[in-house]
């Protein structure tokens, strides 16, 4: 799995801090913080990683790929919020695949990108407004494991657990959205630290 180098992250940051200097009032969205991670990892040019990447593509295989001396990374870069125990993350509409879940399965089990995600909270005190930022790496094979005749409908969304503890949820009103509830357990989270 591909992590960003202490470098990286340290460049990541200030990015973002030069982000909130210009606006103060939410978070650094997904597509925003995509070019500041592909910024951050060209802005090392000590780990002479390359990173290919195609601003506003809409490849659902990678966001990025970054090549380092002897392999190749896929990565996708998503935002994602904490919920308690969890981390969500919304990902690609599927509606391409008609609502046929074992084909919906069979997509999702086969996914090769690891996730690079970079939740966001922003919390108030006496010291003012801070906005909150946190790393977090998702290996792509806590994302598998569906099975295509185990998806349980709840109203109008269908959801799964694997082994892993993650919940897969599908939004056919959404085109077919899916969404994950990923355990803290199954990731490893770094701090960004707090801005502002």
């Amino acid at each position: 799995m591909y992590k960003l180098t202490p470098r990286m992250r340290q460049q990541l940051k200030q990015f973002i801090t030069q982000y909130h200097h210009l606006f103060d009032g939410g978070r650094c969205s997904g597509w925003e913080l995509e070019e500041l991670i592909v910024k951050a990892i060209k802005a090392d040019t000590q780990a002479q990683h390359h990173v290919l990447w195609k601003e506003g593509g809409h490849d659902d295989k990678a966001d990025i790929v970054i090549h380092t001396s002897d392999v190749d990374y896929k990565v996708q870069v998503k935002s994602g919020q904490f919920d308690k125990k969890n981390i969500v993350l919304s990902g690609h509409r599927l509606g391409r695949f008609k609502g046929d879940l074992k084909a919906i399965s069979d997509y999702l089990n086969s996914s090769e990108a690891n996730i690079i995600s970079v939740p966001y909270y922003k919390k108030e005190d006496s010291g003012g407004r801070k906005h909150v930022y946190k790393l977090c790496y998702v290996d792509v094979k806590n994302l598998h494991g569906l099975i295509d005749d185990n998806w349980k409908k709840k109203k109008t969304v269908y959801e799964q657990v694997n082994e892993a503890g993650v919940v897969f949820s599908l939004y056919p009103s959404m085109s077919w959205q899916i969404w994950w509830r990923i355990p803290i357990t199954a990731i490893e989270v770094t701090d960004i630290g707090e801005i502002g």
